[in-house]
């Protein structure tokens, strides 16, 4: 145990936020200030105690990744046994389902059969649990993974020998022994995952509608904001159309973003692909409010009067901000062609456009 270790500011070590800069600029592509990187380590020291100068670069790394936008590089630190125990929530069943699969699968012969044996490992699980990293248990790999039929074979046993509840619980450690496996994120490397380095701070004060990774936004704001979607209110009201015509384009559809300014009320059109843009009327006339008050009946009047004055079949009104009660009513009782997407549909938006899995995303 390091004393030293736990009370030291790490969050003005700059050779810890040298490094971390550079992580993140290989690993997710963003550039990140010395000041933002500081944070998120003062965040982490408070959830993930560092015991040890070992645990550093990991738990550091980690957190920054995750908080940035990769996600799962903080849950593939914990080990197997802590994330089936996130998912199951019973250390001893957990204990007993690890054990179990040790003992079958990775090393048959090595782990003793009494440790699939009510009460065994509870304790070292609920230290695993505790401190969320040590104690940790180590489980290895085969080579050549764990084969689907092996997989099988394992979870049917467990059916066989201790019923439903267990062979469940041994279905998941299964699982995350063949797909979220300790492989960790925090290795520097030589070759970066993203052709370019993309300023984070142009999320908040850049009006560019390009992007390297999308046609109007690129992928790597859309991981952050998915991870801090709180900081939604703050993004540049240009960035903001950006994101919105960004996830009509991945839909299918013919996408126009206006200039920004004087575009009279109208931000982002939209075709079917099965319409001619230059000459058919827009399926979609959008448009976007970045803002923290309730939207006006006054707007929504006016992007029902464009919707008419263009043949639109439907207008949306998608704000960081939901509709006031008379702009719900306006649209009611006058049926306009106008629907409201409001915050939470736009954080359903993002989640939907993030890639599953760790956050990364390639151009088709």
């Amino acid at each position: 145990m390091c004393s030293e270790c736990a009370s030291y500011d790490w969050s003005l070590d700059r050779s810890l936020l040298e490094w971390l800069a550079e992580l993140v600029g290989i690993r997710i592509g963003l550039s990140v200030t010395e000041a933002e990187l500081g944070r998120i380590v003062r965040e982490a020291m408070t959830e993930f105690p560092v015991r040890s100068y070992k645990q550093v670069n990991d738990i550091f790394g980690r957190s920054a990744l995750e908080r940035l936008g990769l996600r799962g590089a903080v849950a593939a630190g914990k080990g197997v046994m802590v994330r089936v125990h996130e998912r199951v929530g019973d250390a001893e069943l957990v204990a007993r389902a690890v054990a179990f699969v040790m003992e079958r699968i990775v090393r048959p012969g090595v782990v003793s059969k009494e440790c699939v044996a009510p009460g065994a490992g509870s304790d070292l699980i609920d230290q695993v649990c505790t401190t969320g990293y040590l104690p940790r248990v180590h489980i290895p790999q085969l080579e050549c993974g764990i084969s689907d039929t092996g997989a099988r074979d394992c979870v049917e046993e467990s059916l066989r020998l201790h019923g439903k509840k267990m062979a469940d619980v041994v279905a998941v450690v299964v699982y995350e022994m063949q797909f979220g496996a300790d492989r960790s994120p925090v290795v520097l490397g030589s070759q970066r995952n993203w052709n370019d380095l993309l300023e984070l701070s142009d999320l908040f004060s850049s009006e560019s509608v390009m992007a390297s990774y999308g046609r109007f936004f690129d992928q790597r704001f859309v991981n952050y904001l998915a991870a801090n979607y709180e900081v939604i209110g703050a993004v540049h009201w240009r960035k903001f159309e950006g994101l919105v015509a960004e996830y009509f384009h991945r839909a299918g559809f013919q996408v126009e973003i206006g200039p920004g300014r004087n575009d009279n009320g109208v931000d982002i059109r939209v075709w079917d692909d099965s319409l001619a843009a230059d000459v058919s009327p827009p399926t979609l006339l959008i448009q976007c409010k970045r803002v923290k008050r309730e939207i006006d009946k006054v707007v929504v009047k006016a992007l029902a009067a464009d919707v008419a004055w263009e043949g639109a079949q439907q207008g949306l009104l998608v704000a960081t901000a939901g509709w006031s009660p008379g702009a719900r009513e306006v649209v009611r009782t006058r049926s306009y062609q106008v629907t409201e997407v409001n915050r939470d549909a736009v954080q359903t938006w993002l989640e939907e456009m993030r890639a599953a899995g760790n956050g990364m995303w390639y151009p088709a």
